[in-house]
């Protein structure tokens, strides 16, 4: 007789090569996101980063960058303060830290020097501000 569908055998074989490929692929997955949560964080920060040295020169005016909280924050000085005017949101899940808070010139200058750490399940990345402003990222892990 002809009949359609599949037999117990073949159902058995597909479940199993399916559990199969979904056992190998899940270890690769998780590192695939850590990965990614780690490279949108620092474009954030590199664009942010960026955008404090651009909004100096192009207001004529100091730009100090802080992580306060989880996020980046840009503030400028109006003579009463330094007051917030952008905040850059980063990745919970990321560890930030940074040793100083970088404050660009008019000039595009940066001062002081300043090293920013993003660390999450062993990969670490250093984000080295000169004092011309330029910004490049390290991996150390």
């Amino acid at each position: 007789m002809n009949k359609k569908g599949l037999t117990v055998f073949e159902l058995l074989i597909t479940v199993g090569l399916f559990s199969f490929l979904v056992t190998v692929m899940v270890p690769g997955l998780q590192s695939f996101f850590v990965r990614m949560e780690i490279h949108t964080g620092l474009r954030t920060l590199t664009s942010a980063l960026s955008t404090a040295r651009y909004l100096a020169i192009q207001n004529n005016q100091p730009v100090k960058v802080e992580i306060v909280a989880g996020s980046l924050q840009l503030s400028v000085d109006n003579g009463q303060g330094w007051q917030v005017t952008r905040s850059f949101a980063l990745n919970d899940k990321l560890s930030v830290s940074a040793n100083s808070r970088p404050v660009f010139s008019p000039l595009g200058f940066v001062s002081p020097l300043c090293t920013i750490t993003l660390e999450r399940q062993k990969r670490i990345y250093r984000v080295v501000l000169s004092m011309y402003g330029r910004i490049k990222v390290y991996e150390n892990g």
